[in-house]
């Protein structure tokens, strides 16, 4: 039987010729009048022991400065910035980092509150598919019917977060906006829209895109602002929507009458989520982005490197003004 002295320089000239002189199994076993098989156990045995250590580094597990300088400042849980590459849909690769993010943090039993649009339909996607996840919960926090001429994907997204984690989806088939409080307060109120909503309450993680303020905006383009409202909107310093809610660069509701004919989960519910995940990328989208982080309304930012330094540049130039 080989003493210790001798086993542990074999595997450390085995772990030598694979690892650092690059050496496939067949041929370590040549050139030491060995098996394969046998080659295979001393590789092993090498992890074992601790003469080989294998460390796998993830590029984007390594925090860059302006990700560490969101983080900070705005007590953010994670902030995934991507290289912004002309060759490249943005929107794709900002999906793909929320798909991977939310894979790194969903479990059995979790309910995950959606918005609609154009962001989330990527995001939706690029999604990991989960087969060993039990009883988890796909709902739109807000109401998602638009102009049929106009999709939003409401029903896209949740049939496709159903699809890649195994869950049960609901969707609010209602306008996000309703004439008058009264008309919301009795759709509130009918048994199977209550229990959708109260889907959207419970969710523990909840995943939006920061939505532009203006007349290619995806709750505009859905038909439910008129030039109008938009114009009186804009008076009032909106400058973009979540889930429906049109917020001002503070984070802050814009108006309180359209806000309560909205049909979603409220923002001071969202705000209270564990993980508010917001996605979004584009220089219409610097405002909302600020008006998020400002009001404490994410947790998680998830963007591409071109917008990350256009809504820091703004969130300076408004602490200097």
């Amino acid at each position: 039987m080989m003493n210790d002295y001798k086993k542990i320089e074999l595997l450390v000239q085995v772990a030598k010729l694979y690892y650092e002189n690059d050496y496939s199994q067949e041929m370590v076993a040549k050139k030491l009048s060995l098996s394969r098989p046998y080659i295979s156990k001393l590789l092993n045995e090498a992890k074992e022991v601790g003469i080989v250590r294998v460390q796998v580094v993830d590029p984007m597990s390594v925090e860059s400065k302006l990700e560490q300088k969101f983080r900070n400042k705005f007590n953010l849980k994670k902030v995934i910035i991507t290289p912004s590459n002309a060759d490249e849909n943005p929107l794709s690769r900002i999906g793909m980092e929320m798909a991977r993010y939310l894979n790194s943090i969903i479990k059995n039993d979790d309910i995950l509150g959606l918005s609609w649009g154009d962001t989330l339909f990527e995001c939706s996607k690029s999604l990991i598919g989960r087969e060993d996840l039990e009883n988890v919960t796909a709902v739109l926090l807000c109401g998602g019917i638009s102009d049929l001429k106009k999709n939003i994907y409401s029903t896209e997204i949740a049939n496709n977060f159903a699809n890649k984690l195994r869950a049960s989806s609901y969707v609010l088939p209602l306008p996000a906006v309703v004439d008058n409080k009264k008309m919301k307060d009795i759709i509130q109120r009918d048994h199977n829209m209550g229990k959708v909503l109260q889907y959207g309450y419970d969710a523990n993680i909840a995943v939006f895109t920061m939505g532009a303020f203006g007349l290619k905006s995806a709750i505009v383009r859905a038909g439910y602002l008129s030039d109008r409202t938009m114009e009186e909107l804009s008076q009032k310093g909106a400058v973009g929507d979540i889930c429906s809610h049109i917020i001002d660069i503070n984070g802050k509701i814009c108006d309180m009458e359209l806000d309560e004919r909205t049909i979603a989960v409220p923002l001071d519910v969202i705000r209270q989520k564990e993980y508010r995940i917001g996605v979004a990328q584009g220089t219409s989208k610097i405002d909302s982005i600020c008006g998020a982080l400002n009001g404490g309304l994410i947790n998680v930012l998830i963007t591409n490197e071109e917008t990350a330094e256009l809504v820091w540049n703004k969130i300076e130039k408004m602490e200097r003004d």
